[in-house]
């Protein structure tokens, strides 16, 4: 197993951060992969805006799977209405 570690301030996460787990979600895209974040905050809304914006994923579909695990707060609820460079 290889580790990549992408650090993401809970307080301030970046487009940069989005695209970081882009290109590494692309870089892995024929291999099984395990993402976690130790609240499963942070995976959660990366993994929304991953389904919506890259995988074309229905955006009710995606954000019912996220809100399953999590629903975001404060400044999370900005990072995920963004559609970055990748949408």
């Amino acid at each position: 197993m290889t580790y990549i570690h992408i650090p993401v301030d809970f307080q301030n996460p970046t487009e940069q951060d989005f695209l970081q787990f882009c290109a590494v979600m692309e870089q892995l895209r024929e291999v099984p992969v395990h993402v976690h974040c130790i609240a499963n905050a942070r995976v959660s809304a990366f993994f929304y805006r991953f389904r919506r914006d890259v995988l074309g994923m229905d955006e009710a579909r995606a954000r019912a799977e996220m809100e399953a695990v999590w629903r975001p707060k404060g400044i999370w609820v900005e990072f995920v209405k963004r559609r970055g460079e990748r949408s």
